[in-house]
């Protein structure tokens, strides 16, 4: 006799994902943890953390931490013919996540003003450094200058030749990737068991430090 699988919160719920090194595939890990259908689009070469001390060509201790229990799709996103096929796998998704450049999205026409009204029932999540609005909107950034400017290397004690440094973890990295789950789970829980949802959540790395 075969035990059946138990439910998982997010069983049902497709994920686009578009998003390298940590804060956006740790999140989308995170979904697919918890039954989501994640699917992974990187350059043909592969997502970048792929690189970072192989262990075999493609394949790293960085990348496969962050991106366990999805699909990946190579997919060159300005090739021509690339619109059609993300176009067929947002017709097919309840979530978009993506932690591109800022700027990035918008022209690729993977942001929520452009999404919303052809992909109505999308929740679009987008990670970034400063967030969308203010003087630093337009800045790109990682876990090391958030952790900078936002005075967390300081409180963190750590110093190399008397100046702050960062810890082991890129914390500021991970404490936004814990908020997809919960802005998910919240719109889910509006919208009740149709999933219909309507919504936009940017999240900022130095906002959350």
């Amino acid at each position: 006799m075969t035990a059946s699988k138990s439910p998982q919160p997010f069983d049902g719920v497709t994920v686009i994902e578009l998003g390298q090194f940590v804060a956006v595939p740790y999140a989308g890990q995170m979904l697919a943890d918890g039954g989501a259908h994640v699917i992974k689009i990187e350059p043909r070469e592969g997502e970048p953390s792929r690189h970072l001390a192989p262990l075999v060509p493609g394949e790293s201790r960085h990348f496969l931490m962050r991106n366990r229990g999805k699909h990946s799709l190579p997919l060159d996103l300005k090739h021509v013919d690339a619109r059609v096929i993300l176009d067929a796998l947002l017709a097919r998704a309840d979530v978009v996540l993506t932690n591109l450049r800022p700027g990035l999205a918008a022209e690729l026409g993977l942001d929520y003003e452009q999404l919303a009204p052809r992909f109505p029932r999308l929740v679009v999540g987008n990670m970034s450094a400063f967030g969308t609005r203010g003087p630093d909107a337009s800045l790109a950034g990682m876990d090391m200058v958030v952790q900078a400017r936002s005075g967390l290397m300081v409180t963190n004690g750590r110093m190399k030749d008397n100046l702050p440094t960062t810890g082991e973890s890129p914390v500021a990295d991970y404490w936004p990737s814990a908020l997809p789950r919960r802005s998910i789970s919240a719109s889910a829980r509006e919208r009740g068991p149709a999933w219909t949802p309507r919504s936009s959540w940017p999240r900022s790395c130095f906002r959350t430090t």
